[in-house]
C-alpha cells in the first residue's frame, strides 16, 4: 500500500511533465513556422532597394538575402531561448558521424566520407530539374550574376538551415527522446514553403525540398553539427541559382 501511494504522484508527475513538454514544443513550433512566414513577407517586401545590377531579379534576390538576416537572428534568439539544455550547440562545424543504413551502403555508412557522395547525386538530380524547369525561356549568361552565385548561395543555405532546420532538430533533442520531431518538422514544413519557390516548385518541388530537408536535419543528428546541412544545401542552391539568375529577360 505504502508503494502504490508513491508511485501515484511519481506518474501524476510524470504525465504533467509530459504535458508540459508537448505544450512547449506546440508553442515553439507555431512561432518558428510563423517566423519562417517572414520570409514571404521580406520576398514581397525587403528591407532593402539596393539596384546595383542590371537585372530585376538578381537586386530583388540580393535584397532579399539581406533582408532575411533579421529574420535568421530572431530564429536563433527564439531557439536560444526554448531549448534551455541544448541552445545553439548544433551551430558548429563537426561533420562526423555514422550514417544510418538506408543513406548509404548495406550496413552503414560515414558522414565524412559518404557525405560527399550523397550530395552530388542531390545536387545533379536537382541541376537537372532547375535546368529544363527555366529551359524554355532560354538563358544569357552574364559575368556580374555568376559571380553572385555563390555568396547568395551561401547566405541562402545559412538563412534555411537556421529556419528550417537546426531549431527543430535542436528542440527535439532538447524535449523528446527520439529524432522523429526533428526529422518530421524539418521536412514536413521545408517540403510546404518550397511549394511556391524559386525551383523546383509545384508538387514536385515540394517533394524533393521535403526529402531534402528529411537528409539534412539527419545529417544534423548524426553528426551534432551544421556542417553537411549546410554544405550541402549550397551546392544544391547553385545550379538553381546559375539558371535563375540569368534567364534571358522577357522582351
Amino acid at each position: 500500500m505504502f508503494a502504490s501511494g508513491v508511485s501515484v504522484p511519481e506518474e501524476a508527475r510524470d504525465g504533467g511533465n509530459q504535458v508540459k513538454r508537448f505544450v512547449k514544443l506546440g508553442v515553439f513550433s507555431v512561432v518558428i513556422v510563423v517566423i519562417a512566414g517572414l520570409l514571404g513577407l521580406v520576398i514581397d517586401a525587403p528591407l532593402f532597394g539596393f539596384s546595383p545590377l542590371e537585372s530585376e531579379y538578381a537586386n530583388r534576390m540580393l535584397n532579399y538575402q539581406l533582408s532575411a538576416l533579421p529574420v535568421v537572428g530572431l530564429a536563433l534568439l527564439v531557439t536560444f531561448v526554448f531549448a534551455g539544455k541544448v541552445r545553439l550547440r548544433y551551430l558548429n562545424l563537426h561533420r562526423t558521424g555514422a550514417m544510418r543504413p538506408f543513406f548509404a551502403q548495406p550496413g552503414g555508412g560515414r558522414w565524412e566520407s559518404d557525405g560527399w557522395f550523397l550530395g552530388l547525386m542531390m545536387v545533379a538530380i536537382v541541376a537537372t530539374v532547375t535546368f529544363f524547369q527555366f529551359l524554355p525561356g532560354g538563358f544569357t549568361f552574364r559575368w556580374a550574376h555568376l559571380a553572385l552565385v555563390l555568396p547568395l548561395a551561401a547566405m541562402n543555405a545559412f538563412t534555411e538551415e537556421t529556419i528550417f532546420r537546426l531549431p527543430f532538430v535542436t528542440m527535439g533533442e532538447n524535449d523528446t527522446s527520439s529524432r522523429t520531431y526533428g526529422l518530421l518538422m524539418g521536412s514536413v514544413v521545408f517540403g510546404a514553403y518550397h511549394y511556391g519557390g524559386i525551383a523546383p516548385n509545384g508538387v514536385v518541388g515540394a517533394t524533393m525540398s521535403a526529402f531534402l530537408g528529411f537528409v539534412l536535419a539527419k545529417s544534423m543528428q548524426e553528426t551534432r553539427g551544421f556542417f553537411w546541412a549546410f554544405v550541402i544545401h549550397v551546392a544544391l542552391d547553385i545550379p538553381i541559382l546559375i539558371f535563375a539568375l540569368n534567364q534571358t529577360p522577357s522582351p
